[in-house]
């Protein structure tokens, strides 16, 4: 059996549609792997490129496998978008070599990060690949967002889901890889939702001080919240930080509210505070601040001023609490 998907944790099922994909050899010409970020869909397209170029399905060993492992493989080709989107342009040389015998393996895979950032242009083209395949190569799309790219392309493509991490996995992950204390790698784990490739990109410290930040915030009287926003909202990632603090928060404040687990929320060292406010705030107001920070989020994906995001959040809020 390939020791290629062995690094691969918490998608027994992407594993296995792949596993047997290879064992009774009938490999699809385009792969859509489906699922949220930071939970292994490059990882696992790697692995998926490691088991078709080694002439022993993935051995871990030979020149094939440690050329892929280091990223030097010349039938592997790894294309990310060029700034924002993939563009046309990448597109047509992924064409341009597809149309070439591989060098050295029995396949050329082609590997599109973040495909449901491609350009409108960029899907038509690829359509015409997917349409015509040249032999023995092979399209692995990784993204999180189906409805981004036309029905057209996807429908050619066999789809692989992947999952985010439950909180035992994700745990044990963030304990070992990134040497966190069993809470530290508890909160991570709930902070990155199951997306562990996210979380080992978090410091645990600094997500305390922005959570901390954040709720500072929330306490500053009207007058004083000008002069802070105006220093804080320069910074994007600060405000985005606050955003997500805000969301998590009010999440686990909903989660009391309800009734739920408090084993469930994600600030469990504030956990006395959250019962306290949960009890003196309604259900109905924790609805509303949450639908105020997803709004605010997305405005601020959509290049809204950070400033303006931040602002009108907290504003919202502070009417909430009044």
């Amino acid at each position: 059996m390939s020791q290629a998907f062995d690094p691969i944790i918490g998608q027994p099922g992407a594993v296995a549609l792949l596993r047997q994909a290879l064992a009774q050899g009938r490999i699809a010409h385009a792969w859509a792997f489906l699922g949220p970020p930071g939970v292994g869909r490059r990882l696992t397209a790697v692995a998926f490129a490691q088991a078709l170029l080694c002439p022993t399905g993935g051995c871990g060993r030979c020149p094939a496998c440690r050329k892929v492992q280091a990223g030097h493989h010349p039938d592997l080709h790894l294309i990310v978008p060029d700034g924002a989107a993939l563009k046309i342009e990448q597109v047509r040389e992924v064409e341009r070599l597809a149309a070439l015998a591989p060098l050295e393996g029995a396949w050329k895979v082609f590997v599109l990060d973040d495909a449901d950032r491609m350009t409108l242009p960029a899907a038509h083209a690829l359509l015409k690949t997917l349409e015509e395949p040249p032999p023995r190569s092979l399209l692995v799309l990784i993204l999180a967002n189906p409805r981004a790219l036309p029905p057209t392309v996807l429908s050619r493509c066999q789809p692989v889901r992947f999952r985010p991490l439950g909180e035992a996995e994700a745990v044990a992950l963030l304990a070992a890889r990134a040497r966190l204390g069993p809470e530290e790698a508890r909160l991570l784990a709930r902070q990155c939702q199951g997306q562990i490739g996210l979380g080992l990109q978090e410091d645990p410290a600094a997500l305390s001080r922005a959570r901390d930040e954040a709720l500072e915030l929330l306490g500053t009287p009207l007058t004083a919240l000008p002069a802070r926003i105006e220093a804080l909202g320069r910074d994007r990632a600060r405000v985005e930080a606050c955003l997500r603090a805000y969301w998590f928060w009010f999440r686990d404040l909903l989660c009391l509210a309800a009734g739920g687990d408090p084993a469930l929320v994600v600030n469990a060292d504030r956990l006395e505070e959250l019962r306290r406010t949960a009890e003196a705030t309604p259900v109905e107001a924790i609805l509303r601040a949450l639908e105020c920070i997803k709004a605010a989020w997305a405005a601020c994906q959509g290049n809204v001023s950070p400033r303006l995001s931040l602002e009108v959040t907290l504003l919202a809020l502070a009417r909430r609490a009044a």
